[in-house]
């Protein structure tokens, strides 16, 4: 008995492992710019918008090339609920090698976004959120 449990916890635990490792393996990151070598520099899940807006890099980092033409960022607005409105859509060209991207993109209203990336309009690759509050 102490050996079923004991290989259930160990799948278990390689389960966790390997979902977990997936998921933070292509991730959007929300930071000031981006070096040359796909860094983010000033990284934030928070940013401050001063009243005429800010631009904010929004960098996508992938284990593997992205294998599309184009890359879509689609924007929400997030209520108290989590509850999502459709703010708008930032698509940008791609080159299939790229395995990291990034797009300045303009943040005028407070709210916490969720951000979701699409290759080629349909293959989802990852969301995140980000807050962007009023100075």
């Amino acid at each position: 008995m102490k050996t079923a449990l004991k290989i259930a916890l160990q799948g278990f635990l390689f389960s966790f492992l390997l979902t977990s490792y997936s998921a933070s393996a292509q991730r959007l990151y929300f930071c000031e710019s981006v070096s040359e070598k796909g860094d983010p520099i000033g990284l934030n899940q928070f940013f401050y918008i001063p009243q005429e807006g800010i631009t904010v890099a929004v960098l996508l980092k992938l284990p593997y090339s992205v294998e599309a033409t184009q890359i879509e960022m689609r924007f929400f607005k997030l209520d108290s609920m989590n509850n999502e409105t459709y703010v708008s859509t930032v698509p940008y060209d791609v080159e299939a090698t790229w395995t990291w991207f990034w797009k300045g993109v303009d943040f005028k209203e407070p709210a916490r976004y969720k951000v979701y990336a699409y290759a080629d309009k349909e293959r989802f690759l990852c969301s995140e959120v980000v807050d962007a509050y009023v100075k």
